[in-house]
């Protein structure tokens, strides 16, 4: 859609929503930021609707938003899937615009870091790494270094870049660690309609079985 100064967008990043790390609600008119709240803590991905609510009763949003862009990871499990399915359920009930995006996608937008490596940090002292070419790998920290080409000089990003050895630095300038609301709005308008958004996994989400076991199915 081309973007107005009265387009109204709502902008959802669960991938970084966690107990000590937190994610992002916003809502824009045009590019103007006009209400933003980082979510975090325990039962955060719980307050997401309430605080769309909230944003909902404001002057001239009483008709929700025209445009919905929301991160599909990689990243947190639990707010990815809360994030996705409450951006899900707007873009049905309003009739909005439905778009998502990838962290990488995001921190890709500002000028310099075009080309950047995102790292997430995962499960397992593992991470997860995006390159600009839409590839994926997850392993340990020291298999990512030592697979790099020397001389590889694209900008690292992300949640992940902590994980690396002392000796390698996170990407000079603006915060770099998770993607500012700004980013993941310009990324969207760069991005596809979609019908319906899904998580981005780049490990297959774990079920295990309980340790008593199944319970036996009913009778009759």
């Amino acid at each position: 859609m081309a973007l107005t100064a009265d387009t109204r967008s709502l902008v959802l990043n669960g991938a970084t929503l966690g107990p000590s790390s937190a994610g992002d609600l916003a809502i824009f008119e045009g590019r103007r930021c006009v209400a933003h709240v980082a979510i975090e803590g325990l039962g955060a991905t719980a307050s997401l609707a309430a605080r769309c609510r909230d944003f909902f009763s404001l002057p001239g949003w009483q008709q929700g938003p025209e445009l919905i862009v929301a991160v599909l990871g990689p990243g947190s499990f639990t707010g990815l899937r809360a994030s996705l399915a409450l951006a899900n359920g707007l873009a049905s009930g309003f009739g909005a615009q439905l778009r998502g995006v990838t962290t990488g996608a995001c921190f890709r937008t500002r000028p310099g870091l075009e080309n950047a490596i995102c790292l997430t940090q995962a499960r397992r002292d593992r991470l997860f790494a995006e390159w600009a070419d839409g590839s994926f790998w997850a392993g340990a920290p020291e298999a990512f270094l030592s697979g790099q080409s020397e001389g590889e000089d694209a900008p690292l990003v992300g949640s992940g870049v902590d994980m690396l050895a002392r000796d390698v630095s996170p990407s000079a300038g603006p915060e770099t660690s998770r993607p500012d609301i700004h980013m993941i709005l310009e990324a969207g308008l760069l991005a596809a309609n979609s019908a319906m958004l899904e998580p981005l996994y780049i490990d297959a989400p774990e079920a295990k079985l309980p340790a008593r076991g199944l319970r036996p199915a009913p009778r009759g």
